[in-house]
């Protein structure tokens, strides 16, 4: 279920850059902090909150875990935007991965914000309209019964 949220129009790709941060925010925070890599994509597993994610990093724990080089794995999960495997694989090889993963952060982070702005802006159109049908619905089941009330004297 979690996988097909993904491929839903207009939410799928929102919720793909919420899943995005908060790996990389977590993922960073790890590496900043110490933790080794098998033992910090678990910990993500757990944060990221959606279990095709949570499986996706799960199995890169496990093959990392096996010997394989992280770039090689993350290049190959389909739920990581291109662009997140390719800094990642810069940031391991020149041994800046925390700052990567924290530049990351913020890129997606802000194209997140940008994202639900325009979404906003999108959806306040039909609002206005809902609500302007729902007054008008209103002021006619108000003066309705009473021009009818007024029609029989």
């Amino acid at each position: 279920w979690d996988k097909y949220k993904l491929r839903v129009p207009i939410f799928g790709p929102l919720l793909q850059r919420i899943y995005v941060v908060r790996f990389t925010q977590s993922f960073g925070t790890m590496m900043t902090g110490g933790v080794d890599i098998p033992s910090g994509l678990s910990i993500c597993a757990d944060v990221v909150g959606n279990a095709y994610f949570r499986a996706q990093l799960l199995e890169t724990k496990r093959e990392v875990s096996d010997g394989n080089a992280l770039i090689t794995v993350i290049a190959r999960e389909k739920s990581m935007p291109e662009m997140v495997s390719q800094m990642i694989a810069v940031g391991e090889e020149t041994g800046r991965l925390a700052e990567v993963l924290d530049r990351l952060t913020s890129f997606y982070s802000r194209e997140l914000q940008n994202m639900v702005a325009n979404l906003v802006h999108a959806i306040e159109p039909m609002i206005m309209l809902l609500m302007g049908g729902a007054v008008g619905i209103m002021v006619a089941a108000i003066l309705l019964p009473m021009y009818n009330l007024a029609s029989q004297f």
